[in-house]
């Protein structure tokens, strides 16, 4: 998983989930070590042990929502486990009462931020999808749930794109920061304007199709790229699928590219559409292009998520103290260069 880095002890308030979980495994909670990497949920490793022998890995997840992100990962890596074992870390418990799993520990290297990953890491992604949907009929006894926000309509990503713009604020900033952020947020919804006029006219020429039927939808780790994934003596490991479900395959090609954290080389991207094509049907280039530019914004307002008063409490409450002062202008200035770089949508 996510290389552990052990901050003040006696500054970290442990959940009860780990807790719990850390003495049913009988690891001493002096072993228990926060793994950042996530803000959705709190994530820990523990170890069993002389010289740590054995770790594992306790993830807690939030109340349930539109969807049950516990759900989704139970249910991706039952099957994952499945079809393809060698990718994913094993499910070792689930409890539902605390809202938690225990999970294989991953002793691996996680990928340079800002890299582009390897072409035999692209690849190794590609066979990774293609072995989760090459039985459909297997995915749907394990696969139950639609992945988050894995919308049918492209009128639907636009609507969502609307309502996250709509949260961001500048108010609870400090003031140094709020002259940035109008800017940025202004030139956001400008463009959005534009884009959704577009769209729209697109649609309404018939140029492009709005809605895909649930039929065509495919097995998706959802949020899938490289930050999710580790380097390990056993090959690539992915991780975190709290979001998967089924989903639109013109949404995993392009979301897998957009990535910020790890993006993705064009030319590599195309490795990945390639193995995602047999899945997507005869709109997956055309609708992998509309598509493009709507989740580019969508990115854009998760980047821009400390504008969110609510969102920015969460992220502080899950890191503890382990998020700086300097965060917030951090995220302003990758939001600001991702509007700045050049992406190219026709990545099939």
């Amino acid at each position: 998983m996510d290389e552990p880095t052990r901050p003040n002890q006696a500054s970290i308030v442990y959940p009860d989930f780990a807790l719990h979980w850390a003495q049913k495994l009988e690891a001493s909670v002096d072993s228990l070590i926060p793994l950042h990497g996530g803000i959705n949920n709190q994530v820990f490793s523990c170890s069993v042990g002389a010289k740590s022998s054995k770790r594992f890995v306790i993830k807690g997840y939030s109340a349930r929502g539109l969807t049950d992100r516990m759900l989704a990962e139970i249910q991706f890596l039952r099957y994952a486990q499945k079809v393809a074992p060698s990718y994913v870390p094993k499910l070792l418990a689930e409890d539902e009462q605390y809202r938690c799993v225990v999970l294989e520990y991953i002793d691996g290297q996680p990928y340079p931020v800002n890299q582009s990953p390897s072409e035999q890491d692209v690849m190794h992604a590609g066979r990774f999808f293609r072995l989760l949907n090459a039985d459909q009929l297997l995915a749907k006894e394990y696969i139950k749930q639609s992945a988050a926000e894995g919308f049918l309509r492209v009128t639907e990503h636009l609507e969502n794109v609307f309502g996250r713009l709509n949260q961001l604020s500048i108010e609870h900033l400090p003031i140094e920061f709020r002259s940035q952020a109008n800017v940025l947020v202004q030139n956001i919804f400008q463009e959005f304007e534009v884009l959704a006029d577009q769209t729209k006219a697109l649609i309404d020429k018939g140029q492009t199709q709005d809605a895909i039927n649930f039929e065509d939808c495919c097995v998706s780790p959802s949020d899938f790229g490289f930050h999710n994934a580790l380097r390990s003596a056993g090959g690539v490991k992915f991780f975190d699928f709290e979001f998967a479900g089924w989903d639109d395959p013109a949404k995993a090609v392009v979301d897998f590219s957009l990535q910020p954290r790890m993006p993705v080389a064009p030319s590599l991207a195309k490795l990945f559409f390639q193995a995602v094509a047999p899945y997507g049907g005869e709109q997956l280039s055309a609708r992998s292009a509309v598509l493009g530019p709507i989740l580019r914004l969508k990115w854009l307002c998760i980047m821009l998520s400390v504008l969110r008063p609510d969102r920015l409490l969460q992220m502080k409450a899950v890191a503890q103290d382990a998020m700086g002062e300097g965060f917030v202008k951090q995220r302003l200035e990758e939001a600001q260069a991702y509007i700045d770089k050049e992406f190219s949508f026709g990545i099939h």
